[in-house]
């Protein structure tokens, strides 16, 4: 499935030179360390109540890290073969781990947002957002809440900024973990919508009978004969209406049975009753 916008202006060099380097070489984060199968780790956004909070960053050579904390505080993590174990701020709420790298050609980033637990940090997710993190960025509009999650069948909202400022006519493209590619331009504001994948083979009732899905957001530009190439990670969870319908459903026709029975069995009942006094 494509979804391209039929204003794109992206030259198709530069969507080449991000596909192509894309399929070798690509900073990105991952919940799960290489090779591993994508199964939901519980929580929001990958998060664990339990151990380190991890992430795994693929292609990591002579990449630079650092997360911001939801009060952003900002601090410098380190990676041993490709893990990366996030510092304990003890600050709830979301935190944005940023991986870089540069030459005089190319500038390269990964950035994803991990939910953290710890004391009240009294701070709305969309402080960390507003926070410029890289020359490029795909910003979430919003990023979602605690309770919330990107989930099948929504609309995913991003701004894409360069230096701070809404980009408009970048290419923007969506790839995920069971196979969907979206393809989308961002308009004069630098936004751009994507529906969230509903690409689950399989489906069972409540959340964690159903592993979680990954997309990565990629997009890119030129600026003064340098490539700038960004991407964003997140996971994503079946569409809850696939099995809530279902459930409405018997629901109704369980009560609708157990209905019938009860009109019946009063029929029956002033039936007999009548027979006896006759």
């Amino acid at each position: 499935m494509t979804y391209r916008s039929i204003t794109l202006q992206t030259s198709s060099l530069l969507i080449g030179l991000l596909l192509a380097s894309s399929a070798q070489a690509e900073l990105r984060w991952n919940p799960k360390p290489p090779g591993a199968h994508n199964m939901a780790q519980g929580g929001h956004g990958g998060h664990s109540r339990r151990g380190p909070v991890a992430l795994y960053l693929d292609d990591s050579e002579a990449a630079e890290l650092q997360m911001w904390s939801s009060t952003l505080q900002l601090s410098e993590l380190e990676q041993l073969e490709g893990k990366v174990e996030l510092t304990k701020t003890g600050i709830d709420n979301y935190h944005a781990v940023l991986a870089t790298r540069s030459s005089q050609t190319l500038h390269e980033s990964a950035l994803r947002y991990r939910y953290m637990r710890g004391k009240p940090s009294g701070h709305s997710p969309s402080e960390l957002t507003a926070l410029t993190k890289t020359p490029l960025e795909i910003v979430p509009d919003p990023l979602p809440r605690e309770h919330w999650r990107y989930t099948g069948n929504q609309t995913a909202n991003f701004t894409i900024t360069f230096n701070g400022e809404p980009l408009a006519g970048a290419w923007v493209g969506l790839t995920s973990s069971n196979g969907t590619t979206l393809e989308s331009t961002s308009d004069a504001e630098g936004s751009v919508s994507f529906p969230v994948p509903d690409d689950f083979s399989r489906v069972m009732p409540g959340h964690s009978n159903n592993p979680k899905g990954e997309f990565i957001v990629r997009t890119g530009h030129v600026d003064n004969g340098r490539l700038y190439r960004t991407n964003l990670t997140a996971d994503y969870r079946v569409d809850p209406g696939h099995w809530q319908s279902n459930g409405v459903a018997l629901f109704m026709l369980g009560g609708g049975f157990a209905a019938g029975l009860l009109v019946t069995r009063r029929r029956n009942d002033a039936e007999n009753k009548k027979a006896k006094k006759s």
